[in-house]
């Protein structure tokens, strides 16, 4: 089977990425004035709850399976008895997800007022585990799996412009949102046989597989309190005007933030093979040219969102949520040390198997992050919770990273970021000459970032970046043919 380009597969990822963040922006405008905010607060809030059971089912199935059958994924009988297991083992959890939903439906009167909606929305949980994402994952599928994202994204918006029309219509909308993942797991599942033919198996190795999986849901869950926590406690210890300012700043944040992980994500099977086959200078090769690409990326990126915080508070808000640029720019700074942890812990350490570390990496970093909210936030709020963030994240990061290279010689040549910075910093040069054009929010994000990408990748070539001149030497190559 052919693999496809690591790079193809960073550019498919980011443009699935991309469409999953687009999609919601698109639709909210429409459904918070139908719905209203009653009832959005409350679909919101049977999202939250449902979310906690989605978490449950799926486990750490995903990341474990990706990890453990990359490297026998052309080992055909082996992937299939693989595979029913891992199969076998979602369905159960899924099970266990749904007992104790509908005990808390039944126990609980907040869930019974929303009983309808949440068991609407629960259809996510067995959506997701027939949907089977890791095969795609493994055989790296990703025109596969964006073409096929892309297409339920756009009827799922077709549906809500047909069938959601006033806040009677909250089950409806429920009901769309989980038809553009629903429909997309379906037709992985029928997709799937190309793979392999999934059956339930009672021979599950569950000493073998056990341990693994519930370290990596104890990393979830850990990275979802992890997350929750700085908007949490900002609204214990300040108040709702605090959390809102605080809220468009995160939203900015997690969109640019999954955007750019997207491009990380598709080397995980990769890297995992490369480990599988205990081929050290071959993943060492490749982990080098992923940083590098990281960096790449990453280092004017941070810039870009510094630069333009401002007109893009104003575009996503308005002039009330001004004040968010100040923890928007620390969040920024964040991106840099979170990204870099995400590298070392995804991608070099649990493909080598050392998910423990990653884990107490996470645990420590969640624990310092809220231990350090409650003492900075009743002083600085919001720029609070953000510096804590960046600090959080730089501790996981040097963790991991230290770790990382006890396994890995993975050292990146001063030079190659000296070039990084050089091409960045004409980002910022570029953003003073355009402030004549300030005035217009959207025509000065729209000139800077076009300009900046232009004039990043210029300099970059003139000073011989490896990374974009072998990128460049690739698409001339491919047009030749």
């Amino acid at each position: 089977m052919k693999i496809t380009s690591l790079k193809v597969n960073m550019f498919l990822n980011a443009v699935k990425g991309l469409m999953n963040i687009l999609f919601p922006l698109i639709t909210f405008p429409y459904v918070s004035n139908i719905l209203g905010v009653n009832e959005l607060g409350r679909y919101n809030f049977a999202v939250s709850i449902i979310n906690y059971f989605i978490l449950l089912a799926g486990l750490g199935i995903n990341a474990y399976a990706v990890r453990e059958a990359t490297e026998y994924r052309y080992n055909k009988r082996k992937f299939n008895r693989f595979a029913d297991q891992i199969f076998t083992i979602n369905l159960i959890s899924s099970g266990i997800s749904y007992f104790f939903l509908i005990l808390f439906i039944i126990y609980i009167p907040k869930f019974q007022n929303s009983s309808v909606l949440l068991l609407i929305l629960s259809l996510q949980i067995i959506f997701r585990t027939i949907g089977v994402d890791w095969i795609y994952t493994i055989y790296e599928e990703y025109l596969y799996i964006t073409v096929r994202s892309i297409l339920f994204q756009i009827v799922s918006l077709f549906m809500l412009f047909t069938l959601v029309h006033s806040e009677d219509d909250i089950n409806y909308y429920a009901l769309i949102m989980v038809v553009s993942t629903a429909g997309s797991n379906i037709m992985n599942f029928m997709h799937s046989k190309k793979f392999c033919k999934f059956h339930l198996t009672a021979k599950i190795d569950w000493i073998y597989h056990i341990k693994p999986i519930i370290v990596l849901f104890a990393m979830s869950v850990t990275i979802t309190l992890y997350v929750s926590s700085d908007i949490t406690i900002l609204g214990f210890l300040c108040d709702d005007y605090t959390v809102g300012i605080y809220s468009v700043s995160t939203k900015i944040y997690s969109v640019v933030k999954a955007i750019l992980s997207s491009v990380l994500v598709v080397s995980v099977p990769r890297l995992a093979s490369l480990s599988g086959k205990n081929n050290t200078a071959e993943f060492t090769n490749t982990a080098k040219e992923i940083y590098q690409i990281l960096i790449l990326i990453l280092v004017p990126s941070i810039c870009g969102l510094v630069t333009l915080r401002r007109q893009v508070v104003l575009i996503l808000s308005n002039k009330n949520y001004i004040t968010a640029t100040s923890s928007l720019a620390l969040l920024s700074i964040a991106l840099l040390f979170c990204l870099g942890a995400w590298f070392w812990g995804q991608c070099i350490l649990i493909p080598l198997k050392q998910e423990n570390t990653v884990f107490k990496a996470t645990v420590i970093s969640a624990v310092l992050n809220i231990i350090l909210n409650f003492i900075l936030i009743p002083i600085w709020k919001e720029n609070a919770a953000a510096l804590t963030t960046v600090i959080a994240e730089a501790f996981s990061f040097f963790l991991c990273r230290t770790t990382g290279m006890k396994y890995i010689d993975l050292k990146i040549d001063i030079k190659y970021w000296l070039k990084i910075l050089i091409g960045s910093s004409g980002i910022f040069a570029l953003s003073y000459i355009l402030l004549p054009f300030s005035n217009n929010n959207w025509l000065y994000v729209f000139l800077v970032f076009s300009c900046s990408v232009l004039i990043y990748l210029l300099i970059e070539i003139l000073l011989k970046n490896e990374m974009v001149t072998s990128f460049r030497l690739m698409v001339r190559g491919k047009k030749r043919d």
